[in-house]
């Protein structure tokens, strides 16, 4: 884990040397001051300000709770202060810049590769970017579930069970994997902590974490699904693993 910590505060530090405004704290600074938080709680298990990190399966556990049932959405999860909680499912008082360090800690790689396979020929690219590959094959490939308490049962389903597709009225069948992506670094810092865009729905090189879904260029096609979502300012917790390969 402490040899992950040094490669993931060198893998942003040549980007962070972009960032012009001295009074903007750069990435590096954000990272190695989230690093500060992270405590071993028992033999291979982490806490970083709240998220659960298990080194040997990877799986990390993020407090969060429910904002919206019933909306139009463009974000699965945003931090609770992000520009765009009117639009989200899930709330987080976890910094993104944590969730970013935590995903690296636990061995995850950020690539957009997978990001726009199911685009078709007709529909504009949403970024001009070429796309990156992680060094492991696959390493930016998540599954997402959600947990919480229903009396004295424990619920658990796929973060995909919330979503609806506008079109069909239907969960998409291909929402199973989500793309660590990473946020944008550029002059203004790590975007993700300016927006407070965690995991988007539709195509956000600002959020960390994407869907690969089809359709996923299409800011207006995805709405919640109130009937798998529980009640407004439930806590839950947001479970990340590896992706099936």
């Amino acid at each position: 884990m402490r040899l992950t910590l040094i490669l993931a505060l060198g893998c942003l530090a040549s980007l962070s040397a972009q960032e012009a405004a001295p009074s903007k704290p750069d990435a590096k600074t954000q990272l190695e001051e989230a690093r500060k938080l992270l405590k071993e709680v028992s033999p291979g298990v982490y806490d970083l300000n709240g998220i659960q990190i298990k080194a040997a399966t990877r799986e990390l556990r993020i407090p969060c709770s429910i904002l919206h049932q019933k909306l139009p959405i463009e974000y699965a999860l945003v931090h609770e202060t992000g520009e765009k909680v009117h639009e989200t499912i899930l709330e987080t008082k976890v910094r993104p810049i944590q969730v970013q360090l935590a995903l690296l800690l636990a061995n995850y790689q950020p690539a957009t590769q997978g990001l726009l396979d199911k685009l078709e020929p007709k529909d504009e690219r949403p970024y001009k970017d070429p796309d990156t590959a992680p060094a492991t094959p696959g390493a930016n490939r998540l599954a997402i579930h959600v947990e919480w308490k229903d009396g004295d049962k424990t619920k658990r389903v796929p973060l995909s069970d919330f979503i609806q597709n506008i079109d069909t009225r239907q969960s998409p069948p291909d929402l199973d994997t989500w793309i660590f992506n990473g946020s944008i670094i550029d002059h203004d810092g790590f975007n993700a902590e300016m927006t407070g865009s965690i995991i988007s729905t539709y195509v956000d090189r600002q959020a960390i974490i994407n869907s690969a879904a089809k359709g996923n260029h299409r800011d207006e096609l995805w709405i919640s699904m109130p009937a798998n979502i529980p009640a407004e300012e439930t806590k839950v917790t947001l479970i990340i693993t590896p992706a099936a390969k």
